[in-house]
Order: structure tokens, then C-alpha cells, then sequence
């Protein structure tokens, strides 16, 4: 019978009361990947350097610290195998309108006019070329934890991305048109993450619960992260950080058979070439077709009585 012992807990994270990391902690988190919240098979997980450290429960309380102005294309030559290594895809887009540089075998001259854009390229009816859309969001819950204020990369899909939402919960372009349309910012409120029990297991929506005034600490957190080096990163697409989400979900992109050797080639490129800060983009500007029938700050308070 084992008799080793763990100070963490089994199964979830052990957040120890928060405190200032030592010179040689600070170091190593410097170096280390961005840490992730993964939808998938109707569980939120919470992913440090690609290894699953935690489980969250949805509905999921965060704040929106940065969003990729842009929506991504993907595609992949083969189908997806749960059980190969995972690859690059052998086509993409960080703006989604026209193919990377880098790729070597574009599918076409731009995203619009490319055959892999069109329903019924990919199974059933699908586009084989797949939506994507990257948020920073840090964790109103983890405020008393030595993890608070850390920001943590989402990678949405395209039922996620795209659609009108029902009531005051929408998918996440909606959902910014619902904020800017009541004067608000994504970074100034409070944002309910569910998972869209009228689709699937792993597309999410978002909801408006609460203003990050009312919280002094959230607020001053929120401020820093932000204008934070990892909040720029988070939402800037590299061909490895797409490589790595899609081993971790199916749903976002499909993988095929890489060598083993070519892995390890990529994991050193990784090691070296993390995408350089950026800018942090103004916000889009908002195409509003709908304006709701409540003010956000209605909505909130209804929600915040109950």
C-alpha cells in the first residue's frame, strides 16, 4: 500500500493562501507556457504548460482581459484521429483572409474565395476549413489564491463564435455587439461562461453578471492584466499553440499522424519562438442590429438580486 502523501489536493487544485512568489518562482513563471481553460465534453479544464491541473465548474465567472480582433482559418489535409500525434495544420490564416506566409501549400489566394470555405468540403455540410477566435480572461474566483490575476487563453469555435444568443446570453460576436451596444467594455463586467445545452458539449456562450467596479481588488487585477505581456500573447494564433490546443480539443481542429522526430523538432521551435508582444488592438467597432430590449446595467442588477 502506497503511503506516499500530496499537500495538493486530489483531483482539483490546493490554492494556498496568496503570497508573493520567491526571486526563483518568479524565474521559472516567466518561462513557462500560457496557461489555458479548455471546453470539452461538457467540462471546463483548467490547463497549465499543456497538463490538466484542475477542473472548473460552469456556469464559469470571468473577466474578459483581451480578445484577437481577428477570426482565424484552419484546415487540415487529413481527418481527425484521436489517437495520432498531434500536427500544425497544413493550412491557416491568423487574419482569415488569406493563407499565412509561412504555409507552404496554400489552399487558395484568399480565405473568401478558397474551396475548402465552401459547406460540404468538409463531413456532412461542414466548411473544412475551421473558425477560430482566441479571448484572455483571468478568474474573479481565484482573487484570495496566489494565482489571481493570471490570464488564461480560450480558443473558440465557430458555434461559440457565430449565432444570435436568446435572451441576454449570446455566443461571443453577439455578445460583444450586446456589451458596446449598453456603453459597456468586455474588461468592465463580469462574464458568465455556460456551455450551450441546446448545441453541444463543447460550445460555449456568455452572459453579463456583474461590474468589475463594485469589486476594488477584481478592478485594480483586471487593470494589470489587462495591459499584461501574457494578455497580448493569449490571443496572438502560432501554428504550435494551434498544434498543442488541438490535441487538447477536437472541436476546435483535427489532427493527423505526425512523426514522432518532427514533434520533437516542433517542441524546440516552441521552446525559442513565442509570438513577440503586441499592441493591445482597439476593440472592433460594433455592428449592432438589435439593441436590447434591457440596459446591461438592468440585467445585471435582476441577476445580481437573485
Amino acid at each position: 500500500m502506497s503511503t506516499e502523501v500530496s499537500i495538493f489536493k486530489s483531483g482539483d487544485v490546493a490554492l494556498s493562501a496568496k503570497k508573493t512568489p520567491s526571486a526563483l518562482t518568479q524565474s521559472l513563471m516567466k518561462k513557462k507556457a500560457l496557461k489555458r481553460i479548455v471546453a470539452k465534453n461538457g467540462i471546463l479544464r483548467r490547463l497549465a504548460n499543456g497538463e490538466e491541473v484542475g477542473k472548473l465548474k460552469a456556469p464559469l465567472r470571468v473577466v474578459i482581459v483581451n480578445a484577437s480582433t481577428d477570426i482565424s482559418r484552419t484546415f487540415y489535409v487529413k481527418t481527425y484521429d484521436p489517437n495520432a500525434e498531434a500536427t500544425p495544420p497544413d493550412c491557416w490564416s491568423p487574419d482569415g483572409r488569406k493563407p499565412d506566409a509561412s504555409v507552404k501549400q496554400p489552399q487558395g489566394k484568399t480565405c473568401e474565395t478558397c474551396p475548402k470555405n465552401i459547406a460540404g468540403s468538409g463531413q456532412g455540410n461542414t466548411k473544412a476549413c475551421r473558425y477560430g477566435r482566441r479571448i484572455a480572461v483571468v478568474l474573479p474566483d481565484d482573487l484570495d489564491t496566489n494565482v489571481a490575476g493570471d490570464v488564461y487563453q480560450m480558443q473558440l469555435s465557430a458555434k461559440s463564435i457565430f449565432g444570435k444568443g436568446s435572451g441576454h446570453t449570446f455566443p461571443f460576436n453577439a455578445y460583444i455587439d450586446y456589451i458596446f451596444a449598453n456603453g459597456s467594455d468586455l474588461e468592465s463586467v463580469v462574464t458568465e461562461i455556460s456551455f450551450n445545452e441546446d448545441n453541444d458539449n463543447q460550445t460555449v456562450l456568455f452572459k453579463a453578471v456583474d461590474f468589475v467596479s463594485k469589486d476594488p481588488q477584481l478592478e485594480a487585477i483586471v487593470a494589470e492584466a489587462a495591459v499584461s505581456e501574457t494578455a497580448q500573447k493569449a490571443v496572438v494564433m502560432t501554428v504550435y499553440q494551434t498544434d498543442t490546443e488541438g490535441k487538447e480539443s477536437n472541436e476546435e481542429f483535427e489532427q493527423s499522424p505526425v512523426p514522432k522526430a518532427e514533434k520533437a523538432k516542433a517542441e524546440a521551435v516552441e521552446a525559442e519562438a513565442v509570438a513577440e508582444p503586441t499592441k493591445r488592438a482597439s476593440k472592433p467597432k460594433a455592428e449592432v442590429s438589435d439593441t436590447p430590449k434591457k440596459s446591461l446595467a438592468d440585467v445585471v442588477s435582476d441577476w445580481s438580486d437573485d
